[in-house]
């Protein structure tokens, strides 16, 4: 189970606390009832931002949070995934949602390995889902961690161009995060979004070419059934002859 670090951390501290504790059970326990994997990325999506509002609304925060459009400077840093939300991006994609396969193979050749991401340069640590103007395509279905990823003080702290990952004074969402925890204590599989996304859309790819294969064996087969029973039908009237 590939957690992340924060949300690991998170319920280590806070798991003996029913408060929270209990946050995780019902995540688990609501996860494991819904069967169609956008559904549950959604839900986790949906309780994530419930309790963001709690943390986010406080006027401390909203002077001091940095965070806004056009700011990307965490989209040039690893990101994990629960398997269903990256079918959830994916969905995205087959939606419409154009993206750079070139830069998503690159990244995802660096793994669950955050030292082999690193060696990249940080253009092409972008994220494959931000625009040209550094904003997020698909914001509304962003991955949980995106949804937690905030900082205070100024966001020049976050900037990783020159020397990757930083200390940040983060804004702590322990409630999300045991939510987080949750889900990915159940998911299937996860992972970094660039690994995560490239496999599914191999296997998808692979499948859709499998698919394809056996339409065309099928045809092939039907047009192969209808020459043996012509061929049978000519032998029969030349026999009659």
């Amino acid at each position: 189970m590939n957690v992340p670090a924060i949300a690991k951390s998170t319920f280590e501290l806070l798991k003996n606390q029913p408060e929270f504790s209990s946050i995780t059970k019902t995540v688990v326990s609501s996860l494991k009832k819904i069967k169609n994997n956008l559904e549950k990325a959604r839900f986790l999506h949906n309780i994530v931002d419930e309790y963001n509002k709690e943390v986010f609304s406080h006027p401390l925060l909203m002077e001091f949070v940095p965070c806004k459009a056009g700011c990307s400077a965490c989209c040039h840093t690893q990101v994990s995934v629960t398997k269903e939300e990256a079918e959830l991006l994916i969905n995205q994609i087959e939606s419409g949602i154009d993206i750079n396969y070139e830069k998503l193979l690159k990244q995802s050749e660096a793994g669950n390995i955050s030292e082999n991401y690193y060696k990249l340069s940080f253009k092409e640590r972008g994220c494959v889902f931000l625009d040209e103007k550094g904003a997020c395509r698909v914001y509304k279905d962003r991955p949980a961690v995106c949804r937690t990823n905030a900082v205070v003080g100024s966001s020049s702290q976050c900037d990783t161009s020159q020397t990757g990952p930083q200390a940040l004074r983060l804004v702590k969402t322990p409630k999300a995060d045991m939510a987080i925890f949750g889900a990915y204590s159940v998911t299937e599989e996860s992972g970094t979004l660039p690994y995560m996304l490239a496999k599914l859309l191999k296997e998808k790819n692979k499948s859709i070419l499998e698919n394809f294969k056996q339409k065309i064996k099928n045809h092939l087969s039907v047009n192969e059934n209808v020459q043996l029973k012509s061929r049978s039908k000519n032998v029969s009237k030349e026999t009659e002859i």
